[in-house]
């Protein structure tokens, strides 16, 4: 656990600038570009994730748990790099195909956003860039090489994106350089990506066919179809709220929606950065059964993410008619649907890497049983929701689907595996988190914005802190305090 400890730290360190990019782009964003123009944006990154997800034909779960039968450093991994091109390449053809071969059906289910499918092509090949930016960061992980992909996704990227809405607002470029300008901020993304592989020796063109002979191919072939699957539904439920939301509304409200979104992402940051980390460790575990160190893994991680998130969120709640203040008043429909989504990450978090403990294990198809289920009841929950109660009926749905998915896997893994993630640790964060957003919402709302963020700001700090002090929570806390000489 110590090397996830401290490539986590990394890459949280990481992640965190880049949340402080993530949150000047929310500020600033709005006040450059329309919430139509967001929108629009948002919709072409969702629905090209959603197809890059399915196009790589489930090579990055295959490299995720069977990378330890591959590793070879001498051989520079037996060519794997090429034949992760190869399949990914294969599928984006497949998929590319079949999607064009229906633009008509997107062009009619988005009528109320009718400024998308007139980039439904444009969407098809931004999709094969982030499905060889996912398949080749997946293996990268694989080779516990993460801080440098981090980088790419929540710095650079976010960098680029910035500078182009800068340029666009002084109508320096049109709208269509925006849009091709910020597909190709990842396509350079995935250069440099490759590139970072090449200096760290891990490409190789040529494929070694005899050895990857010998694996068990109807194994790992039955396993990439499934998890092929299986991460097009775990995609979705991050983007198909979005996705709907252009369904039944116009761009402006997918705009106002997923800023609101965006804002809860922060708290996830740390989960990202741990996972990416976990991962190939859970798959090591289970490969070689050693089945303490994988409850350990999970224990850790939940008591770790949730401590975390639970200090955002309180923080979030704190300040969040602060972040309103600034933003133009239309986003204010979207505040309910940030407390309804805050309320869905912090249950995520606090059930820490459940996905990977039974992703990673021999029963891997229960993990895909369940994504079934969580994108069924997303998909239901949306449409009965959305209607009538707006992007607040879409943050309603998402929290549904999410707790039952969670719920879900944390009962199966308690009775197939004998493990559960909740000691006393859980019990005191989730006082410390109620101890902060009580007094908080009890703040007069006559208090100005700044004031009740300071003073929510000041509580969380005091009330989270005694409690590490005193029960020892997450012990890498109290040692900056030690640093600090804040305590002995």
């Amino acid at each position: 656990m110590g090397e996830i400890k401290k490539q986590s730290i990394n890459n949280t360190f990481l992640s965190y600038i880049g949340a402080g990019l993530g949150f000047l782009i929310i500020y600033i964003q709005p006040h450059l570009i329309s919430s139509s123009d967001i929108g629009l944006l948002r919709l072409l990154y969702s629905f090209s994730w959603m197809a890059a997800v399915v196009m790589p034909l489930g090579i990055g779960s295959i490299t995720m748990r069977f990378f330890p039968k591959i590793k070879d450093e001498t051989s520079r991994h037996h060519g794997f790099f090429s034949l992760i091109f190869l399949i990914a390449s294969l599928g984006a053809l497949l998929i590319g195909i079949t999607l064009y071969l229906n633009k008509h059906f997107f062009e009619s289910y988005y009528q109320k956003s009718p400024e998308f499918p007139s980039y439904f092509n444009e969407a098809i090949v931004f999709a094969y860039v982030l499905s060889l930016i996912s398949a080749y960061s997946l293996y990268s992980s694989s080779l516990l090489k993460t801080s440098f992909t981090v980088f790419l996704t929540d710095i650079f990227t976010r960098v680029g994106q910035l500078v182009l809405v800068i340029l666009y607002h002084y109508q320096l470029i049109s709208k269509d350089i925006l849009i091709f300008s910020y597909m190709g901020v990842f396509l350079i993304q995935l250069i440099l990506l490759i590139g970072y592989l090449v200096y760290h020796k891990s490409v190789s063109l040529k494929i070694d066919w005899s050895f990857f002979k010998t694996l068990p191919l109807k194994e790992i072939i039955f396993f990439g179809l499934l998890m092929m699957v299986t991460a097009f539904a775990s995609l979705g439920i991050k983007f198909i709220d979005q996705l709907m939301v252009g369904h039944f509304f116009n761009a402006n409200m997918v705009g106002i929606y997923a800023t609101s979104v965006m804002m809860c992402a922060i708290m996830e940051i740390p989960f990202n950065s741990l996972d990416r980390i976990a991962q190939p460790k859970i798959a090591h575990a289970w490969n070689v059964r050693d089945v303490a160190e994988v409850s350990k893994i999970y224990e850790m991680s939940s008591r770790y993410m949730f401590f975390i998130g639970g200090f955002l969120f309180c923080l979030l709640w704190a300040s969040i008619d602060l972040i309103f203040m600034f933003l133009p008043a239309e986003y204010e429909l979207g505040k309910i649907a940030f407390y309804i989504i805050s309320f869905s990450s912090l249950f995520n978090l606090l059930t820490g890497v459940n996905s990977s403990v039974i992703l990673f294990s021999h029963k891997y198809f229960a993990a895909s049983i369940f994504l079934f289920i969580l994108i069924g009841v997303s998909f239901i929950a949306n449409n009965l929701l959305i209607a009538p109660f707006g992007i607040s009926g879409a943050a309603m749905a998402t929290l549904i689907a999410i707790g039952t998915f969670n719920f879900l896997k944390y009962i199966y893994i308690l009775i197939r595996f004998k493990m559960q993630p909740f000691t006393k640790h859980t019990a005191y964060i989730f006082i410390s988190v109620l101890a902060c957003v009580i007094p908080i919402l009890l703040l007069p709302s006559s208090l100005h914005a700044v004031v009740k963020s300071l003073i929510g700001f000041s509580i969380t700090v005091i009330v989270f802190s005694l409690m590490n002090i005193r029960y020892k929570t997450i012990e890498e806390v109290n040692k900056v305090f030690k640093r600090l000489k804040l305590l002995k």
